[in-house]
């Protein structure tokens, strides 16, 4: 039993020990169906209001292609892929008359756009080369500035079928859905929940065929049937408040329906939406990695079923995983540089006893000869992890953004085991810069 969280630790229909949140006496498990706008206007106490950042924070990465491709939007609206070709990692620019927010969505090798007006701009490779195509154009349905969190499960392909659409969450709180299968695009409005606005997608369809499931901006949790066309918001006890950022789906086995959705709370804790055929939906606080640290970004996509990343407010990475049937964390930290990592590591072993050693052994020399060749330079770096959401690069490696502008790859050597594999140089950063760039035409 835990006292301190209320909650206590039950074997599941796989055997497998995790906190079990008790429901409150008179709760109901699920709440009714509802109708969009069936209640009258929206009745938020309070207007929610998103952070100046909040679209490039949670949007500034996106992957095209595993291993081999993804984007970034800088704070100045510049958009960059970091490509491999021909041997080399390179920074292709993509130029667009109007600065962009973030990449929202990634469909067949298309990226999905927004830019400081809220207008949804594509990017796609056809026979005439590289072309920007104006979705909003199509139809307005207002400014856009949130889309799904991925874009499908790191190492497992995608399903195409004819009914194939992107989620978006509009400025004044409406889903909305673009139909992109077979290029035949059309929008449509989903509008929102009767008592709220949509603040994020949690998840489109990776826990649940044709289910969106939502955060409102009142910090509850919702769901979008998108072939009934129903909203349906799902019990929540009343002092747990969500944060109003993206989530993670987990489904450690396609075939069975078990499976969970990650959440933080608006207090920085990481919270799980667990279901099996046993018990249902429930509630678990998994709370944070240690005292005094609180989780500030969306949790990253979910590897082998049972690992997530996020990052601390201290400026480390911390994984949670399972390890013999129970949820456990462990802090990666950030990959140091020269006598900092040196120093720093051995301060952390002493003081936290989740610390495990998470740099590779290789990378660790070259960072040393890197930091003594460009000591001059040390000045501009900051090698704790910022408070970008990360994204997979492939089913086993992550990406993060540093302090500094630079990118941070972490790799998985076996099971459980990760380690920082190499830092990327930015068109962004003044720490150590040494890139390829280019010009996309």
């Amino acid at each position: 039993m835990n006292c301190l969280e209320g909650i206590k630790d039950e074997p599941n229909e796989q055997g497998i020990t995790r906190s079990m949140a008790r429901r409150r006496k008179g709760s109901k498990a699920q709440q009714d169906y509802l109708f969009a706008g069936a209640n009258g206007p929206n009745r938020d106490p309070e207007e929610y209001s998103f952070p100046d950042n909040w679209i490039n924070t949670n949007f500034r990465l996106r992957m095209i292609h595993g291993g081999k491709s993804f984007f970034l939007v800088t704070d100045d609206g510049l958009t960059y892929e970091h490509l491999y070709a021909e041997n080399l990692w390179l920074w292709l620019r993509h130029d667009h008359s109007t600065p962009m927010k973030g990449a929202l969505g990634n469909y067949n090798g298309s990226l999905f756009l927004v830019d400081i007006y809220g207008s949804l701009l594509m990017r796609e490779r056809s026979d005439e080369g590289l072309t920007w195509v104006n979705c909003t154009a199509m139809r307005n349905l207002g400014r856009v500035i949130g889309g799904p969190p991925w874009d499908g499960i790191p190492g497992k392909a995608p399903k195409v079928t004819p009914e194939d659409a992107i989620f978006f969450v509009s400025k004044n709180g409406r889903l909305l859905q673009f139909t992109v299968a077979l290029r035949k695009f059309k929008w449509k409005d989903c509008r929102n929940p009767p008592d709220t606005k949509v603040a994020s997608i949690v998840d489109q369809e990776l826990f649940r065929d044709n289910i969106v499931f939502v955060t409102g901006r009142n910090g509850r949790l919702y769901q979008y049937n998108k072939v009934t066309e129903l909203w349906h918001e799902h019990y929540q006890s009343q002092h747990l408040v969500l944060s109003r950022s993206p989530g993670t789906a987990m489904r450690p086995s396609s075939p069975s329906l078990t499976g969970s959705l990650f959440m933080l709370s608006e207090d920085g804790g990481l919270v799980e939406y667990h279901w099996n055929t046993g018990d249902g939906w429930n509630w678990i606080e998994h709370g944070t990695p240690n005292k005094g640290v609180t989780l500030i970004t969306s949790p990253s996509p979910c590897f082998e079923g049972n690992q997530l990343f996020l990052i601390g407010s201290d400026g480390k990475v911390y994984v949670r995983y399972m390890d013999k049937m129970t949820w456990r964390w462990k802090n990666c930290g950030f990959p140091h540089v020269g006598q900092l990592m040196n120093e720093d590591q051995t301060q952390e072993r002493g003081n936290d006893n989740n610390e495990e050693v998470c740099i590779d052994e290789d990378f660790a020399a070259s960072l040393e000869n890197v930091a003594r060749k460009y000591s001059d330079f040390n000045r501009n770096c900051d090698p704790k992890v910022a408070p970008t959401r990360p994204i997979p690069f492939s089913d086993d490696s992550v990406i993060f953004e540093l302090g500094d502008g630079r990118l941070a790859e972490m790799r998985r050597v076996e099971g459980t085991h990760w380690v920082w594999s190499r830092t990327i140089a930015t068109p962004t950063t003044s720490c150590m810069a040494n890139y390829w760039t280019a010009v996309a035409s």
